[in-house]
């Protein structure tokens, strides 16, 4: 027992080191919105430049170039990513990853391109990948989500994420939401327990919901506090939920989870000459079916959003990213690029702990 004790010590602290620089590791930063204020639910302009000032000496590699290398990265490499496809990835993003000659990934969100002045337009797309720069990728056509769980959570309210409420709406409402006109309109409908609409069947909401959820709340809002709306809601919900939602068949899931990746597939296809492989799980939620069915679809490479480390060989159904958004300070930044710990690493820490 002794032997295997100290055998466990030394392999800690071998990993220790050998983790320490990271060379042995690839990390795939993830961002989302590149923002010129601060606190706007992205990652401001100047802290982005931060970042890709400190990597600018790695090397970095596009997802379409992945294949051609067998998926093995070579030491000191670095992935970098971008998902939904935001229009600010090209008037504030790009032009710092052109000065810095840095390579990344878009998983784009189709169906927003041309109907949503927040997202990149074809021209700007054509170009960032015409620089060489920029490949594009899969992260389904609408991101949509679906109710996982009939309980309410929350409230939609002024306080709410806009990101969250654009990729909500479409839950409640029919069409392209409007930042300036529908802001206000989700408030006070309920948050539910939600996931990607390709992670599972969920449940669909009756078109007729925000009628009756409205007609009941005007009812009930002067003589609830908020945690006995909810509860009032919740037992509501549960013995009148024919009345509310749909139950999504696997029939119909089939249906959507193809819809999704293959219309994703197509308008990318047609826009860019180019057959994009690569899906970013949208909100990070993967299908909860099995894979094979995803890569029946052409898809051969599954990126989450699941933090960790990946090996110089990469593992093409579960590519780890480190969100570069979620930074509290520039050194949070450089000690998870430096000494960060890895799921490799936490695991020989819970073996070491725990003898």
């Amino acid at each position: 027992m002794i032997y295997l004790f100290l055998i466990i010590i030394l392999l800690f602290f071998i990993f220790v080191i050998y983790n320490k620089t990271r060379k042995n590791f690839v990390l795939c930063l993830m961002y989302h919105s590149v923002d010129s204020e601060r606190g706007k639910g992205g990652i401001f302009v100047d802290e982005f430049e931060e970042h890709i000032k400190w990597i600018k000496d790695k090397k970095t590699f596009k997802m379409e170039e992945l294949k051609g290398l067998n998926y093995i990265l070579p030491q000191n490499s670095i992935l970098i990513t971008f998902d939904d496809g935001y229009k600010n990835n090209y008037t504030l993003a790009f032009p710092i990853l052109k000065k810095y000659n840095m390579k990344a990934t878009i998983f784009l969100n189709t169906k927003f391109i041309e109907k949503d002045e927040a997202y990149l337009n074809w021209d700007e797309i054509r170009e960032m990948y015409k620089s060489g720069l920029i490949d594009f990728q899969l992260h389904t056509h609408s991101h949509q989500l679906t109710v996982k769980d009939i309980e309410v959570l929350a409230f939609y309210d002024n306080e709410s994420s806009p990101y969250f409420k654009r990729e909500s709406y479409n839950l409640f409402f029919e069409g392209n939401y409007d930042e300036k006109k529908d802001m206000e309109k989700l408030n006070g409908l309920p948050v539910f327990k939600l996931r990607s609409k390709i992670s599972i069947p969920g449940y669909r909401l009756k078109k007729d919901f925000v009628e009756k959820y409205r007609n009941i709340t005007e009812f009930q809002k002067n003589n609830k506090s908020e945690k006995e709306k909810k509860e009032f809601l919740n037992k509501l919900f549960k013995e009148k939920q024919k009345e509310f939602f749909d139950k999504v068949s696997e029939e119909e899931f089939r249906k959507i989870v193809e819809f999704e990746i293959l219309e994703n597939k197509k308008i990318i296809e047609e826009n860019l000459g180019k057959t994009p492989d690569c899906l970013a799980y949208p909100w990070g939620h993967r299908y909860k079916g099995n894979r094979e069915d995803i890569r029946k679809l052409g898809v051969d490479v599954f990126i989450t959003t699941r933090k960790g480390v990946n090996s110089l060989k990469l593992n093409k159904n579960w590519i780890y990213r480190v969100s570069g958004d979620d930074f509290k300070s520039f050194d949070e930044f450089k000690n998870e690029l430096t000494d960060g710990s890895s799921p490799y690493y936490r695991k020989l820490q819970k073996i070491f702990i725990k003898k």
